[in-house]
């Protein structure tokens, strides 16, 4: 069954859905392949993503299975142990001991802490002409055997981290192999997957750290390395005033474009809130499992685009029977209808998480029907926060500049009436 895609237009964004089957074998194979992984989740659509196209300065912004499962490889949270699990350990421990059994540990829930991936704007072409080695980015090209023994990029305590796309070569081998290339799982070889965790663990070829940084990863100032203080007053000085002027060239330099920065500004919920027509509407899922019978794991984009601005929440929900049950929100905004935030695109990054026993303790209610649900799960939390909340962060990041930008407005450019008369859940 071919993917059947969605595409609408409104004050400069291009806006597509995809919607496609559960993958098949060859496609799953790909996907361990590439992911380093030995089980993947019972659902997972393959074709399946949602892309924002700012179309005056080239960015895109999607979101797709491939990148989420990315995130779960890089996390790779400890594994959770349920109650039936852990007395089937214990009983059986003399038995395992003796034949020098092997357990596979992975994190069988398949959390994953992505929340979007970022294409930057094509180079120009003379960049293009004066780098035809390079693959559109500043990371260098590598072989995928290099690019599956890298590490993952390093990150701190509730931090972001990127992952850049694995290396051309490694899919033109798939490819030749009759597998499937890396670019056509990832359907953008240059963009740069956004990862929020803790802790970063195992390698895989989607998590691989480039040789050189990607231009949107540079979230920093290189400083050159230090010398031997100057013995001469003169010399003292110098140094002095060199090290002042760089400084002062440091700060200000702009905030550079297509990078996530800390902010302080807060998604507009008294906007989304007002009765404005909702012009395009879609939910779209990524992957799903049942998690062996024991309890579920969905990943879900939704997307709705009103006359004033747009909203994209990416949802990783898991809850596992008579444990926990675990909340990922990922919220992006844009308001394009005011010139100083047509370049502004808000995240929001939310991570709630709870054992049962925990909840009910701070008033919520038993494990059941409270938590059928991802929509029902976040009320739960809400009803008892801060219990259970992880992590909160608020970003930024700063579209480029364009020569000429479109004049916002309060009118769609295209109208789709098939999909504007879908009446959406609460999302914000």
């Amino acid at each position: 069954m071919p993917a059947q895609e969605k595409v609408f237009r409104n004050a400069g964004w291009l806006i597509k859905t995809v919607h496609g089957p559960i993958m098949g074998d060859k496609e799953g194979d790909a996907f361990r392949r590439y992911l380093s992984a030995i089980v993947l989740p019972e659902m997972v659509f393959h074709l399946n993503r949602v892309e924002l196209v700012h179309e005056a300065s080239g960015v895109v912004i999607s979101l797709n299975a491939f990148d989420a499962l990315a995130g779960w490889r890089h996390e790779d949270l400890p594994p959770l142990q349920v109650r039936v699990a852990e007395e089937w350990r214990k009983a059986r421990e003399h038995e395992i001991a003796q034949q020098n059994a092997v357990q596979l540990t992975y994190d069988w829930t398949f959390t994953t802490p992505y929340t979007c991936t970022v294409v930057p704007p094509p180079a120009p072409a003379s960049q293009q002409s004066a780098s035809p080695s390079t693959t559109g980015s500043a990371s260098s090209t590598t072989s995928s055997d290099a690019a599956a023994a890298a590490a993952p990029p390093s990150t701190s305590s509730a931090a972001s981290s990127s992952a850049s796309a694995a290396p051309s070569e490694g899919g033109k081998e798939g490819e030749a192999a009759g597998g499937l290339s890396l670019q056509a799982l990832r359907h953008h070889p240059r963009g740069v997957a956004d990862f929020v965790c803790d802790t970063p663990a195992g390698t895989s070829a989607a998590s691989a750290a480039p040789e050189a940084p990607h231009p949107s990863q540079a979230t920093g100032t290189a400083h050159p390395p230090p010398t031997q203080p100057p013995s001469h007053p003169a010399a003292a000085a110098a140094a002095a005033a060199a090290a002042a002027a760089a400084a002062a060239a440091a700060a200000a330099e702009p905030v550079p474009a297509c990078v996530w920065q800390p902010t302080s500004e807060q998604i507009d919920r008294g906007l989304l809130m007002e009765r404005d027509p909702i012009l395009f509407y879609d939910e779209v899922p990524l992957y799903e499992s049942d998690l062996d019978d024991n309890g579920v794991c969905a990943v879900t984009a939704k997307l709705r685009v009103m006359p004033r601005c747009w909203l994209v929440l990416l949802r990783c929900w898991v809850r596992v029977d008579g444990s926990l049950v675990r909340l990922r929100e990922s919220r992006l905004f844009c308001r394009h209808d005011m010139r100083s935030k047509a370049l502004d695109v808000l995240q929001e990054v939310r991570y709630c998480e709870g054992g049962f026993k925990d909840l009910r303790r701070a008033g919520a209610p038993d494990e059941g029907p409270a938590y059928t649900d991802a929509d029902a799960a976040a009320q739960v939390f809400q009803a008892v926060a801060p219990v259970g909340l992880k992590t909160l962060q608020l970003r930024k990041m700063t579209l480029p500049q364009p020569q000429q930008l479109p004049q916002p407005s309060l009118q769609a450019a295209t109208a789709t009436p098939t999909t504007t008369a879908m009446k959406p859940p609460s999302s914000s």
